[in-house]
């Protein structure tokens, strides 16, 4: 990838889950990881970028929307559609059930929120995702709900390896970064 701010930096992205971002950084393999949360190794060091909520993703005029919202066992309840097994928000989902002892059934398991909202306005099941995952357009199709009641709001950020000098152009892309996220309007 070609930045014009940057042109002597090569950018190779790649899509992973917390975890396998986390061993690249730790590895030393990558320079930088983003993650949708803080990640507490002695080696790593986190710098947060932005927060996110979490919402409820429903057909329109699911009973979701209306009644009101007490406790994340009521979303057993209902046949979900997640991303693949070891993302993040998918695993603190499952623990917490877990944790409640609440049985739940998973119908389809993606790797994109786009085809996530897709199933769900087809009426297939509900789904949990970040509010920033949300256009204004997906209204038009499907319901949203804040679950900023029932699930921490988390924090997305950077992973470094601590003991790693980084080169200049890394501080100023984390910069650049952190400014334009700041000028979104979605944070």
């Amino acid at each position: 990838m070609f930045l014009p701010r940057f042109p002597q930096v090569h950018i190779r992205i790649r899509s992973a889950t917390a975890r396998v971002v986390s061993q690249l950084v730790s590895q030393d393999e990558v320079d930088i990881g983003f993650v949708p949360g803080p990640e507490r190794k002695p080696d790593l060091q986190f710098q947060g970028l932005f927060g996110y909520e979490k919402v409820l993703i429903t057909p329109k005029g699911h009973p979701l929307l209306r009644d009101p919202l007490t406790s994340i066992e009521q979303l057993a309840e209902w046949p979900l559609i997640l991303m693949r097994p070891g993302t993040h928000t998918r695993t603190m989902l499952e623990g917490e059930f877990m944790r409640r002892n609440r049985s739940y059934e998973v119908v389809i398991e993606l790797d994109s929120m786009d085809m996530i909202k897709q199933y769900v306005a087809l009426g297939l099941g509900i789904s949990v995702g970040p509010r920033l995952a949300i256009e204004p357009q997906d209204r038009e199709e499907i319901g949203v709900r804040s679950l900023k009641t029932l699930l921490p709001v988390e924090q997305a950020g950077i992973l470094t390896l601590r003991r790693k000098r980084q080169p200049v152009v890394i501080h100023q892309f984390i910069s650049v970064l952190k400014e334009t996220l700041a000028k979104s309007p979605t944070n």
